[in-house]
C-alpha cells in the first residue's frame, strides 16, 4: 500500500512480546549475514546498505546486547579527509582528483559502497582499540576507526 507509514507512538512505549520477538529476530538475521570482528570482549557486526550502516555488538557468548544505525556522513570525520590529502600519493587517481577540486562527497559516496559490496576487510588491534579497515584492491590503503565507529584516518 503506497504512503504505509508506522507510528512512532509505537515504538515510545515498550515493546510488547510480539514486537519483542520480531525486533528479536531481526537482529539475529542482520547479525547472522554480517560481516564480522573480533574484539578482546567483543563481536561487532556490520552490515552495509547505500546509506547507512548498522552496528550489532555481541558478547563472545552471542548475546546481542547493542544495535547502533549510523548514516555514513556521521562515518567519515574532517579528521579523515585531512589525512586524505596529506596520504594523496596512495589514493587511487580518481580520488586525487576528487580531493583537488573539494568533491569529498564523491570520495565518500565510492568509500560507502565498497563498503556496501565487501571490497573492504576488517581486523580489530586491541593495543590501540582501533578497527582498520584494508582495501582488497589497493592494498596500499588501509582506513582505520575508531570506536565511536568513525573513519578518521588513512594508516601507511
Amino acid at each position: 500500500m503506497p504512503g504505509l507509514t508506522v507510528s512512532e507512538k509505537i515504538f515510545n512505549k515498550k515493546p510488547d512480546n510480539f514486537m519483542k520477538e520480531h525486533i528479536t529476530q531481526l537482529l539475529i538475521q542482520q547479525y547472522t549475514n554480517s560481516y564480522k570482528t573480533e574484539t578482546s570482549a567483543t563481536i561487532v557486526a556490520f552490515n552495509f546498505y547505500s546509506d547507512h550502516a548498522l552496528i550489532i555488538t555481541s558478547n563472545k557468548e552471542g548475546e546481542i546486547y547493542l544495535y547502533r544505525k549510523m548514516e555514513y556522513e556521521s562515518m567519515f570525520s574532517d579528521s579523515l579527509s585531512t589525512s586524505l590529502n596529506n596520504n594523496k600519493d596512495f589514493l587511487p587517481t580518481h580520488w586525487k582528483r576528487w580531493l583537488e577540486e573539494s568533491q569529498f562527497d564523491l570520495v565518500r559516496k565510492e568509500f560507502s559502497q565498497a563498503l556496501n559490496f565487501n571490497r573492504l576487510t576488517a581486523s580489530y588491534n586491541e593495543n590501540d582499540e582501533m578497527f582498520y579497515w584494508n582495501w582488497k584492491a589497493h592494498k596500499n590503503i588501509c582506513f582505520r576507526m575508531n570506536n565511536s565507529y568513525v573513519f578518521d584516518a588513512i594508516v601507511t
